[in-house]
């Protein structure tokens, strides 16, 4: 192939080529068509939890009981107890020494004690508590004859003696002697018991060896109290 071929050749190929270009550029030829997006799906409606045709049964909350009210108390508060006759006299004689010397309470005292028979017995009781109370060890006698008479209200002699517990020793072992001689006395068998205690022996109804062994622990008490050798 000489020179003039190979340039008409090229010419040609040249000539094809933009054809070719303006052929694919221009209107008539086919464009690709891009494909359609595919339409969403229908959501499907959901299934209804139940049967429609079945009847829904509502529930009902069991009924509530009505609570009752709070519950007053209505009843009225107790009053005190309204004063006997026992206590009124009781309260006048403790009026009439309204002092805080050993004379007052002595006084006082007295005045109780020579009230007790013309009190009914719980009132005699009561009157002996106060007596207890104001009674000094050495005004305890006043209460003796009261004490040595067995026919007394027991009651009283109860009090008097459980005071007598609480007194120095010279003054409660001779009371519980004096219980002792008399066998009707209401406590007769306690103070036999007391007197035991205190002196570690046990002599029934012998009322002569008490009271020695008494004497003896009461000298040889005092002799230690003040300071004296014992003989």
């Amino acid at each position: 192939m000489n020179t003039r071929s190979v340039a008409i050749f090229a010419v040609v190929v040249a000539i094809l080529v933009g054809v070719a270009i303006w052929f694919l550029n221009s209107d008539i030829a086919p464009h690709a068509v891009p494909a359609a997006a595919a339409p969403a799906p229908t959501p499907k409606p959901l299934a209804p939890a139940s049967n429609p045709t079945t009847t829904t049964k509502t529930i009902q909350s069991p009924p509530v009981a009505p609570q009752d009210p709070p519950k007053v108390d209505t009843a009225p508060a107790p009053q005190p107890a309204a004063m006997t006759e026992d206590d009124r006299k009781i309260d006048e004689i403790l009026r009439l020494y309204p002092g805080n010397t050993d004379a007052d309470h002595t006084n006082t005292a007295q005045a109780l004690i020579n009230l007790l028979p013309a009190l009914t017995k719980d009132g005699q009781v009561e009157c002996a508590q106060h007596i207890s109370n104001l009674l000094s060890d050495e005004e305890f006698k006043r209460v003796m004859p009261i004490w040595r008479n067995p026919s007394f209200n027991p009651d009283v002699i109860e009090v008097f003696a459980t005071d007598l517990m609480n007194r120095e020793h010279k003054v409660m072992l001779p009371a519980m002697l004096d219980a002792v001689r008399m066998p009707n006395h209401p406590y007769n068998e306690e103070a036999k018991t007391t007197l035991q205690v205190f002196l570690d022996e046990d002599y029934g109804n012998d009322v002569g060896k008490w009271e020695k062994a008494m004497k003896e622990f009461l000298k040889k008490e005092a002799e230690e109290e003040s300071g004296v050798a014992p003989q």
